[in-house]
């Protein structure tokens, strides 16, 4: 997953405005992609598609003052938007008990670990374990989003030890680069061919 630490500073705040004004500088602030899922906005036609998060779920009264605080502030897709929806099992910000790690404390990435068999994430925290299940991180299109991530990944190492390699008689000699290369290929090609068939998440999923 491409999850990245995402720098908030109170400085940042904007003099003017509410909440939905900032978007584009709060989509900035997270690169362009969900906090949670780490999907690009490109994936999900652009920022008009993807959502404000309140990581304090603004509709909890207690959270209120803080509905236009740009620390409190992110950008996620539709669906783990919708997921999370006004979710806040704990304000501790711990990751040992079930509660939302702070995306700007913590950088996701470390948080999980990717099975390379069956491309699922395994939460490594009780904190993280717990989102998993509840944003449904293991959805179908997630899972084929981290399989053509990881497919890419070793065509492009594969093809930059072509590249070293390119008119050597060992390249054209070594039968076991030439079936990985076959093997990656196949694979991806067999990915990218599921891509339209594949539905992002099932109506039964949202009313769990």
């Amino acid at each position: 997953m491409n999850w990245k630490l995402i720098k908030k500073d109170k400085k940042n705040q904007p003099k003017a405005g509410i909440y939905s004004d900032w978007k584009e500088q709060i989509a900035e602030e997270c690169f362009y992609q969900c906090i949670y899922c780490s999907i690009n906005e490109a994936q999900f036609g652009g920022i008009d598609h993807y959502h404000i998060e309140h990581y304090k779920p603004k509709s909890i009264d207690r959270f209120k003052p803080l509905e236009n605080d740009i620390l409190n502030l992110f950008y996620s897709c539709p669906i783990c938007n919708r997921f999370k929806s006004n979710d806040w099992p704990n304000d501790a910000d711990d990751l040992n008990i079930v509660c939302y790690p702070d995306p700007s404390e913590y950088n996701y990435s470390e948080l999980f670990d990717l099975d390379v068999n069956t491309y699922k994430l395994i939460g490594k925290y009780t904190s993280t374990k717990y989102m998993t299940e509840r944003l449904f991180f293991n959805r179908a299109q997630l899972i084929y989003e981290r399989r053509e991530a990881v497919l890419r990944e070793k065509e492009n190492e594969l093809f930059e030890k072509i590249n070293v390699l390119r008119g050597q008689d060992e390249v054209k000699n070594d039968l076991e680069l030439v079936h990985m290369i076959l093997d990656v290929t196949i694979n991806l090609k067999t990915t990218l061919a599921k891509r339209n068939n594949i539905r992002p998440y099932k109506l039964a999923e949202i009313r769990k």
